[in-house]
């Protein structure tokens, strides 16, 4: 049955086997709505490439589908119900744009934990890879569906941003923008399609302290070309337009001390509890001493150390000191029993000891949320006290020790959806919960403390400045001693063929990233030249894990990785990636453009390449050059 509202507004629904396709469109594309199912295709009018949903669930759950095309033709309104819950997603295609804007609607009250639309879009069996924003950037092949075996059925990217869709040799494909970037998750999982396996898309959004209450809102930018580099560029422009960015220069006009992280890699330096700042100060004399004098030199949390000898080492050397930091985690005193008692009032310096239970959160049925670990009293902190904890040393701290670096420990990035609270007396909900923590980073910020984490989400761009962890897709555990790496490590994290630097094009110019902790460049020996050829592509920094012991058996290694990447690293730094292409069919041999003219191609392949028949680059090698860059860079 077919009824009119209004000239502009048509209500199509299923009735007595009736079913019709509904179809939109503007001069680039065209949107086309199944009625019986509710779901979607788009068609590219220039390529002729369809992109159709493919949900992994039961269609048949969809019921009472209705579609109402809105906006003078340019939107359609489509209204269902799954698994007894009514829902509306409406798709808006811009007026002159390759541009379709999707907002999904729940009634507010409505009870869920979370919702699986609107369904992204995909192409099957014409050579799309997908593109996530993990580690530095990742593909993934839509028709040859390889996961990493320690997560078999889904890729996620915790606290989704943004992800594309791409066809290598045409460049065709689209960018996916989340806008609750706070409450996205984004997957992919394998799927038969028409009897070949797939990876079909998955997005989900969390709800608000068990409640959907307000629109959840998404953007497709569909393009004919420009391939992963322009879907990259696309995400970068929409966080500079809605205020999420801030670059590396605007950073150090509030704080001079960011112009010493120029070409400085990340040292994190573990001594034992007998071991204190007299043997931190001796690894330091000789670093300086072999010309290793520039860096990121973090305390690990173990550390103990008094005033004296932090502000020793802070006027002998050039190097950016900070410590270990954790305002997510609350624990009890008996969490440190073990620990040395003269060395207590360190120790309880950065955890938030004793504030039990008034500062944990509480999830869905009220009971008290412990952290993943091997302490089972550590528990989680409300996002809402943070801040208070902070004020109450902060200013301190920064008299007596002077650090000017902070490692924030599980933020940002730390769970699927930001951390809700269900504490009636302090109850947060995700976009809370990224309010509160962008409150704690601002008043560091404010008092000129620059800061890192393990993560590095769009949200925290603003006032986040290093990326631990930011060049790691998968990473095994350890610190200082070698961990043999698995196949996952191998034919991921360290594939040239999968890794492209989306994220360096997104936010190069914006924040540091190095390798995590558990993928420092020391782990695995046999990998250390291929993660500096990564570092040097890319224009990221290093990160060294030592301890005593470890310093002094791989110091001579060190300082050779010291001294390939940082001198790059120097010139790179703080310049907008442009450009990365591969130049060879194998993607063995890439090259990336900065803003700032410079130029590097790398060499990953076990045979030589001539670089524009002049320069030969050796296996594993790489040339760097610069070309005068066009205006307006």
């Amino acid at each position: 049955m077919i009824s009119v509202l209004l000239p502009a507004l048509l209500w199509f629904s299923i009735g007595d086997g009736f079913a019709k396709d509904i179809e939109v469109k503007n001069a680039y594309l065209s949107l086309r709505v199944d009625t019986a199912t509710s779901l979607v295709q788009v068609a590219d009018l220039k390529t002729g490439t369809v992109y159709e949903q493919l949900p992994d669930f039961d269609i048949h759950k969809i019921k009472n589908v209705a579609v109402a095309v809105q906006d003078n033709g340019r939107a359609v309104h489509v209204s269902f119900s799954f698994d007894q819950i009514a829902m509306s997603l409406k798709y808006r295609l811009a007026q002159d744009l390759p541009v379709v804007d999707v907002t999904l609607e729940i009634a507010p009250d409505q009870k869920i934990s979370h919702v699986t639309f609107p369904v992204p879009f995909t192409v099957c069996g014409k050579g799309f890879e997908w593109l996530l924003p993990q580690g530095y950037g990742m593909l993934y092949k839509v028709d040859e569906p390889e996961l990493p075996e320690r997560c078999p059925n889904a890729i996620t990217k915790q606290c989704a941003e943004w992800a594309g869709l791409l066809q290598p040799q045409t460049g065709e494909g689209y960018t996916l923008i989340i806008k609750d970037f706070y409450n996205g998750a984004f997957l992919l999982k394998r799927k038969e399609v028409a009897g070949k396996a797939a990876l079909v898309p998955e997005l989900s959004f969390g709800g608000y302290l068990g409640k959907f209450q307000e629109p959840r809102s998404v953007t497709y930018i569909f393009q004919q070309n420009g391939g992963y580099v322009n879907i990259a560029l696309n995400y970068r422009k929409y966080l500079k337009e809605t205020g999420h960015y801030r670059s590396l220069e605007e950073k150090q006009k509030d704080n001079p001390a960011i112009g010493k992280l120029r070409g400085a890699p990340v040292f994190w330096i573990y001594p034992s509890r007998t071991s204190g700042a007299d043997l931190v100060l001796k690894i330091l004399d000789d670093m300086a001493a072999s010309g290793m004098d520039k860096g990121i030199l973090g305390l690990g949390f173990n550390f103990y150390i008094n005033p004296e000898q932090a502000r020793k080492i802070q006027e002998k050397f050039n190097y950016v000191v900070g410590i270990y930091d954790n305002y997510f985690d609350v624990m009890p005193k008996e969490w440190w029993s073990d620990a040395d008692p003269t060395k207590m009032e360190w120790l309880e310096r950065y955890k938030r000891i004793g504030r039990i239970p008034e500062d944990v959160a509480l999830n869905e049925r009220g009971e008290q949320r412990f952290s993943p670990g091997p302490k089972a009293n550590r528990y989680v902190g409300s996002p809402a006290t943070s801040l208070v904890a902070a004020k109450e040393r902060l200013e301190a701290e920064l008299h007596d020790y002077r650090f000017t670096y902070r490692f924030f420990d599980v933020s940002p990035g730390a769970a699927l959806w930001l951390d809700q609270d269900f504490n009636p007396q302090h109850p947060v909900t995700p976009k809370q919960s990224m309010e509160s923590r962008l409150q704690l980073f601002k008043y560091f910020y404010d008092h000129g403390v620059i800061l890192g984490g393990e993560g590095g989400d769009a949200w925290a761009t603003p006032y986040f400045t290093v990326s631990e962890g930011g060049m790691s897709v998968y990473h095994m555990v350890g610190r200082l001693d070698p961990v043999a790496p698995n196949e996952d490590f191998k034919n991921f994290n360290m594939s040239p063929q999968k890794r492209v630097p989306a994220n360096g094009i997104v936010y190069g110019d914006a924040r540091v990233a190095t390798w995590a902790w558990g993928d420092n460049t020391l782990l695995q020996p046999e990998y250390l030249l291929k993660k500096d050829l990564f570092n040097i592509l890319y224009g990221t920094a290093p990160s060294y894990h030592i301890d005593n012991r470890t310093y002094w058996k791989n110091k001579d290694k060190i300082l050779e990785s010291y001294k390939r990447v940082v001198p790059v690293y120097e010139k790179l730094f703080g310049a907008a990636l442009v450009n990365h292409r591969w130049l060879t069919p194998d993607r063995n041999v890439q090259q990336t453009e900065f803003s700032n003219g410079w130029h590097v191609a790398v060499n990953f392949g076990s045979s030589a390449f001539t670089l524009d028949g002049r320069v030969t680059i050796a296996p594993m090698g790489f040339h760097m050059w610069q070309e005068t860059p066009p205006k307006g860079r």
